[in-house]
């Protein structure tokens, strides 16, 4: 899967539908109320031709609703059945929540937190053959 899909042309049904699903961290660490979530990357090649390493690691701290929605980025659990559980248990209006929700995972999609396995789009939906 790749780290940063692109997400246009994809539908808000499919995009409500898809199943965002969180990259395994090299660890985690918790201070105070902010979890830090370090991840490894491979640098771009420009990096690496000028003499760093092809490795390296960023760290991400997340505060409460933060941590509330990455931990919901399972592979399993829909983006709406996310944002539906988080205005629920926040006392969020729906529709704010989920303006709110898709911007952030959008936010940690192009940060390389979370990668959202969408499907083909030229593909024919099972009940269509």
């Amino acid at each position: 899967m790749k780290r940063n899909p692109k997400l246009s042309g994809y539908n808000r049904k499919q995009a409500l539908d898809a199943k965002p699903v969180a990259f395994p961290p090299v660890r985690t660490e918790t201070k105070g109320e902010k979890l830090y979530v370090t991840l490894e990357f491979v640098r771009p090649r420009w990096q690496r031709v000028l003499g760093a390493d092809k490795l390296c690691e960023r760290s991400f701290g997340l505060d409460a609703y933060g941590r509330e929605v990455y931990a919901a980025c399972d592979g399993k659990t829909p983006v709406k059945t996310i944002i539906k559980r988080f205005a629920k248990k926040n006392h969020i209006d729906p529709a704010e929540a989920e303006r709110n929700l898709t911007m952030f995972l959008k936010t940690m999609i192009g940060k390389g937190l979370v990668g959202i396995p969408l499907p083909d789009r030229n593909a024919i939906p099972e009940e269509s053959k």
